[in-house]
């Protein structure tokens, strides 16, 4: 068997819009791992926020998490990997974001931080589960041991305001799409690429025999990388010009289509 490593985002490429995993997704995970195979997701959502979805694959071992800057062993539960964002950049993330009108919050472990209530904020918590306190000097503290900034605001927002903030934070962060409306922002050179490098090593596996799959721009480093780089039907244009593979959308379980291709399918049968 080729490919010892399958890494997978979450959201719009594992977790369709009714954030249930699908049974035959559920079931091909299960089958790839008693092939021997790693699976493992690399995802934007903190570690608790993705729990329900790592407990359901029964993950045992290294998970990426905040878009690389975190990588957990769901075994010991020790954190293996970790990159913040400098505290003074932070700030002037939040202030930014006020700038824009836009929401904006921070992390703390698994507690996220904003300045005033949001309808944004309210949901991201009842979604993932997540504990939120407001701070309405957020913008002024200098904040330690912050892995990511998450902006969120309305889709049709994104094009003219991500040319602005690469233009001020690119040299500074590294800056991504994820779930629509939201961007996300990194230390220098903490993404899923390196992320999903650092894991591979750590493991003894080498990158040619990974899989990385995703859907939005989070997600190209990892797939640029990976041995076999896989994009979803519903991915983001950029996303399907730097995949090796184009599978299915999410909704269509495209991690039961990849698993059944190019993980149980024997090398040069695939569909």
């Amino acid at each position: 068997m080729k490919y010892k490593m399958l890494v997978l985002d979450i959201d719009e490429t594992l977790l369709p819009s009714s954030q249930v995993i699908s049974r035959a997704n559920l079931d091909a995970v299960h089958d790839a791992q008693g092939a021997g195979v790693f699976v493992t997701v690399a995802t934007g959502r903190g570690f608790l926020g993705s729990k329900r979805v790592i407990d359901e694959l029964g993950i045992k071992g290294g998970v990426i998490n905040y878009s690389g800057a975190l990588i957990t062993d769901t075994v010991t539960g020790g954190v293996l990997h970790v990159d913040e964002i400098e505290p003074q950049l932070v700030c002037e993330l939040l202030s930014t974001a006020r700038e824009l009108g836009v929401h904006s919050h921070l992390y703390q472990g698994d507690a996220i931080i904003y300045e005033r209530p949001h309808p944004y904020a309210d949901r991201y918590k009842r979604v993932l589960g997540l504990e939120g306190h407001e701070d309405a000097d957020a913008a002024k503290k200098l904040w330690k041991n912050v892995p990511k900034v998450l902006y969120i605001t309305e889709p049709e927002r994104i094009p003219e305001m991500l040319p602005m903030l690469r233009e001020r934070f690119g040299s500074r962060l590294e800056i991504a799409l994820s779930s629509p409306g939201f961007i996300e922002f990194n230390a220098p050179g903490s993404h899923k690429g390196t992320a999903v490098k650092w894991l591979a090593r750590h493991m003894g596996i080498d990158i040619g025999d990974v899989i990385a799959m995703g859907d939005n721009t989070l997600d190209i480093d990892m797939i640029k990388c990976a041995g076999l780089g896989v994009a979803v039907a519903n991915g983001a244009e950029e996303v399907k010009r730097a995949a090796d593979v184009i599978a299915p959308a999410c909704e269509d379980d495209a991690v039961k289509w990849v698993i059944g291709n190019y993980i149980l399918q024997p090398e040069g049968e695939t569909e």
